[in-house]
């Protein structure tokens, strides 16, 4: 685990995370493409209709059905500039961040800058 600054803001666009458990059946949609920094996201309908990028490596995909090889909790951090957060890892672009709140999910590391101490 490393301690991150932010030194871009950024807005959670999904409120309401899709949380996945290991095993869990998903919808396998289009594949993410508008930014090269975050390869390798799918889009993926849950059973409760609730919908997220996923990355493609947590899933064992078949035709347009994917299988969770390992949880999944997509739950996105707003974070303003300045902030400190230590990142638990780094998948796809994105890092699995925790604030001193104590408040964990993932912010873009373009957002971030790995503290130099």
């Amino acid at each position: 685990m490393k301690k991150y600054t932010a030194i871009k803001a950024y807005k959670s666009p999904y409120p309401d995370p899709i949380i996945f458990q290991k095993g869990d059946i998903v919808e396998v949609g289009k594949e993410f493409t508008e930014d090269p920094d975050w390869v390798n996201w799918i889009w993926c309908d849950g059973v409760d209709n609730r919908q997220a990028w996923v990355p493609d490596q947590y899933l064992d995909i078949s035709q347009n059905q994917g299988i969770f090889n390992r949880e999944y909790n997509a739950m996105e951090l707003s974070v303003s500039v300045g902030e400190g957060l230590f990142v638990h890892e780094i998948v796809n672009g994105f890092g699995l961040a925790e604030k001193s709140s104590g408040e964990i999910g993932w912010v873009p590391m373009n957002c971030l800058e790995m503290d130099k101490k």
